[in-house]
């Protein structure tokens, strides 16, 4: 598919439909022209999935979409031509499958998928997306790829080994695989851009020097659940808490929102972020996003006053 990695964040795609399905309306133009009379100053959506299976490409990926009121920030928007079920075709599921996959291994499965209804109160995209991605309660993608690793490497905290163009070895294996490219052993020009690409998704320089920073981003479980020994005590320990940011999702994210008392739905999305920054500004800390051990105590410290 032609997909170009836009240099702005994201961490969320949307799923949509377009609500006709008339003939003469599974035209992108169509559509474009209903948005601009909606005073958009473009079509809202990156991408358009024909009855055919084929796609059209919409509002430039560098754009932020205009597509789901209060949350736009930080995602991709995709719209199949359809309202009614049972006249999505076969094509359209399968061009919707390979999209997301694609987009998947481009943000190395640190990207989560939802339907518009999720943020608004209507039924929308109609199709049971859920099932066709095979998506988890966070939005997480449940289709494989063929070059995807089947066991990820496990690397021991006292073990980083740092890496430079050139290099190769076991420690280069495990890099390749946690980039989900193909897996050599030698670091050359696919993995240096990779590791780039991966270093300026996460707002580090974009060198080709792998640090023990980077190897900690690279084996950061996205799902980040608390203790299985935690949720029976009414104060969980801070110690035994993830270190979470965004992106993350999971029962600690959802621990997460009920301190800072916004919505719970398990996703560290934009307003859990702002969210956050907002509690270690009172605090006297960094506005960062990062949720670490100081600041789950302090967390748990305010909500249990709070009660």
């Amino acid at each position: 598919m032609l997909f170009k990695k836009p240099r702005r964040k994201v961490n969320r795609v949307f799923i949509h439909c377009s609500a006709s399905d008339h003939p003469e309306h599974d035209n992108i133009e169509v559509i474009r022209q209903w948005h601009l009379a909606r005073g958009f100053d473009d079509i809202g959506y990156h991408f358009f999935i024909h009855k055919n299976g084929n796609v059209s490409c919409g509002r430039s990926l560098e754009r932020t979409p205009a597509s789901q009121r209060g949350h736009n920030l930080g995602t991709i928007s995709i719209c199949l031509h359809g309202f009614h079920i049972e006249k999505f075709t076969q094509a359209q599921y399968h061009t919707l499958q390979n999209m997301t996959k694609y987009i998947n291994s481009i943000y190395y499965e640190r990207i989560s998928f939802h339907g518009h209804e999720e943020v608004a109160h209507k039924s929308c995209p109609i199709i049971n997306y859920r099932a066709i991605l095979k998506l988890d309660r966070y939005g997480s993608l449940g289709l494989t790829t063929s070059h995807h690793a089947s066991v990820t490497p496990s690397i021991s905290n006292n073990h980083f080994v740092e890496l430079h163009y050139g290099d190769s070895g076991e420690s280069v294996r495990k890099l390749q695989q946690l980039l989900h490219i193909k897996v050599t052993g030698i670091y050359k020009r696919q993995t240096l851009a990779k590791v780039k690409d991966f270093k300026r998704q996460h707002g580090l320089y974009p060198s080709g020097i792998v640090t023990k920073q980077v190897w900690k981003l690279l084996t950061r479980p996205i799902l980040s659940h608390i203790p299985q020994t935690q949720h029976n005590n009414h104060i969980p320990n801070p110690n035994q808490l993830p270190e979470l940011r965004r992106g993350s999702r999971g029962s600690a994210v959802e621990l997460l929102q009920r301190c800072l008392f916004i919505k719970v739905d398990g996703i560290f999305g934009p307003k859990v972020a702002k969210a956050v920054k907002n509690f270690k500004a009172r605090h006297g800390l960094y506005r960062s996003d990062i949720v670490n051990e100081y600041v789950w105590k302090l967390l748990l410290e305010e909500k249990q006053h709070r009660g």
